[in-house]
């Protein structure tokens, strides 16, 4: 009859076997991965809580970026609509160069205008 491992929060980990530590770790990662296939996939189109949870802004936050349309959206009577594509393409517009990315570019013009004197 196999015995179950039951590590307590005295059990050294110097002292497990590579399979107690693997049993370790998959009883620590299956509730996780059970977490996340149970979130259902994001809707295409959505409300302000949800745009809230997307972006990570407070729905106040998202409030004072509609008045100031700085966000894309849909209004339909009362009831502002998000589209998640535009929304995901509107959180990464705005890409900031590496500093390798930006030596490339200046060593590139400087290079450039050298050739055509």
């Amino acid at each position: 009859m196999e015995t179950r491992f039951q590590p307590t929060n005295e059990t050294p980990l110097a002292a497990l076997t590579i399979g107690q530590f693997k049993e370790l770790i998959v009883t620590m990662v299956q509730p996780q991965q059970n977490i996340q296939s149970q979130k259902e996939p994001f809707p295409e189109t959505f409300g302000k809580k949800e745009c809230s949870q997307l972006t990570g802004y407070a729905v106040n936050t998202i409030n004072k970026m509609i008045c100031e349309k700085a966000i894309p959206f849909y209004k339909k009577n009362a009831r502002v609509i998000f589209k998640k594509n535009e929304i995901e393409s509107w959180l990464l517009s705005n890409r900031v160069q590496t500093v390798e990315e930006f030596i490339e570019l200046k060593e590139n013009q400087l290079s450039n205008g050298r050739n055509k004197k």
